[in-house]
């Protein structure tokens, strides 16, 4: 494998062996002695040909997490794909590198990369023009909460790393980052299934990024968390929601972040649709 970067003195392009990556290399331009630098130093140095070195893929994972790209997909990763095709100039770099399932990469066409996205992503569900109901099975049930007809609903994809530790027997499914701009609330619609006495529960959270909550003191006490329990009853599967009430915060990076409270081989979530919204206030009536 060939790994192409470029000089920190003159910005050249050059290339060095893999092998030789931790080796020093003089520049053939301007004469500058330096090591190349790896991939997390330069996301946009890359290799030469169709595989990658195990660092690549880890700094990747470090970046957009270990999940499948697609939205509504949140199974493991086992391979990446190009944001930009090679056949169109895509290079094997971790700025162009996106993890994926089998499923989704072995789909993964020539296409441009939003309609990629958009021809895999799950449909999204039907939402009432006249507000969402929270149903919850908890006994802490959710309050449910109407602010008039929804005039925009904005998806969220993507995958971001969130640190631990996390209570125990919590496991975190998914994490995204997303801007709450003019959105009210954060949504949550999903699908879950259990067996026979199963229980799960799932938990929706949202923070701003440069604030970010400590997760030791519990994923339930805080207004920034809400949460639905699900016990194997008369149903053993069905649709859920869940939403948080966004600050008018307009320009703030947040994440939004689903765990799931149960057994580690127990599934619960089975698909699902995150998406913030924006609400028509409803006047005052004389």
């Amino acid at each position: 494998m060939i790994w192409h970067y470029s000089c920190p003195r003159c910005r050249k392009e050059l290339e060095t062996p893999w092998d030789n990556i931790k080796q020093e290399v003089t520049c053939r331009n301007c004469g500058t002695v330096h090591f190349a630098p790896t991939p997390g130093e330069d996301h946009t140095a890359y290799i030469a040909g169709e595989s990658w070195p195990q660092e690549m893929e880890e700094e990747v994972v470090a970046l957009r997490g270990s999940a499948c790209i697609v939205p509504g997909c949140y199974r493991e990763h086992t391979t990446l794909v190009p944001r930009v095709p090679f056949v169109v100039g895509g290079r094997l770099s971790v700025e162009n590198l996106l993890p994926a399932c089998e499923q989704h990469a072995s789909a993964r066409s020539q296409d441009d990369y939003v309609d990629w996205l958009a021809r895999l992503a799950e449909p999204a569900p039907g939402i009432a023009p006249a507000g969402i109901t929270i149903t919850s099975t908890a006994e802490d049930s959710v309050k449910v909460q109407t602010f008039g007809a929804i005039t925009g609903v904005q998806s969220i994809a993507g995958q971001i790393s969130v640190p631990g530790p996390f209570p125990a027997g919590y496991r975190l499914v998914f994490a995204a980052p997303f801007v709450p701009g003019p959105a009210t609330r954060l949504v949550l619609y999903y699908e879950w299934k259990l067996g026979p006495n199963e229980s799960g529960r799932v938990v929706l959270g949202a923070w701003p990024r440069a604030d970010q909550p400590d997760f030791a003191k519990g994923l339930r006490d805080s207004k920034h968390f809400t949460s639905n329990e699900h016990r194997a009853g008369t149903s053993n599967g069905g649709s859920a929601l869940l939403e948080i009430v966004l600050p008018e915060s307009k320009d703030e990076l947040w994440i939004a972040a689903v765990w799931v409270e149960a057994e580690p081989e127990r599934k619960v979530m089975t698909g699902y649709y995150l998406a913030t919204t924006v609400d028509e206030q409803e006047s005052e009536a004389f």
